[in-house]
């Protein structure tokens, strides 16, 4: 019996999810993860109320610097368009959450405003946006594609499209490097 390997099926599940929804081809802006496969970074569309979360590989993924964070602060960094964390700090510690939204898979921006007028830009692969100070009254993430924002505490949404919160990832630190684990969800009130 041949078994599918996790890249086959990876790429059966992206094409599978490609043809069922409208939005899978288009919700998200970037190049391809794999020229040669054809494999698109963006997945598939997720209404926010169920289904697999933008089937985001686990990885592990090195923020630099981020332990220099202060107290109201987060940086984004992203490996590509589906694999992108924050880690922010605030009274409690530091926490990382997904940088991906789970309405329809787009990479996020920080905002910096209370009305999210001042937001950060995608910093690109494998690279991270600068520290910014986040307003305690600001959302804190907001989605450019469909205007979905997050409270930066705790990834709850606080409007939609987005009905489901951003992931929180269990983090730990090397050095003043942040290592955020995307294979592993932890509580939104967990802080390091």
């Amino acid at each position: 019996m041949h078994r599918a390997t996790p890249i086959a099926r990876r790429r059966l599940l992206l094409a599978v999810a490609a043809s069922l929804s409208p939005i899978a081809s288009g919700s998200c802006t970037g190049s391809v993860s794999n020229p040669s496969s054809g494999e698109s970074r963006c997945t598939f569309a997720d209404d926010g109320g169920s289904g697999t979360y933008c089937l985001v590989e686990p990885r592990l993924v090195r923020v630099p610097n981020a332990r220099l964070l202060s107290v109201g602060q987060a940086v984004l960094a992203n490996v590509d368009d589906n694999t992108a964390v924050i880690v922010a700090r605030d009274v409690g510690g530091f926490h990382a959450l997904s940088a991906i939204c789970t309405h329809a898979c787009c990479l996020v921006t920080l905002c910096v405003s209370s009305t999210c007028s001042s937001v950060t830009s995608n910093p690109g692969d494998c690279r991270r946006t600068e520290a910014v100070t986040v307003d305690e009254n600001a959302p804190g993430v907001a989605c450019p594609c469909h205007g979905s924002s997050f409270r930066l505490i705790d990834g709850a949404p606080t409007g939609g499209p987005a009905r489901r919160p951003l992931p929180s990832y269990a983090l730990r630190f090397d050095g003043h490097d942040a290592l955020v684990d995307t294979g592993y969800v932890v509580d939104p009130g967990n802080r390091v």
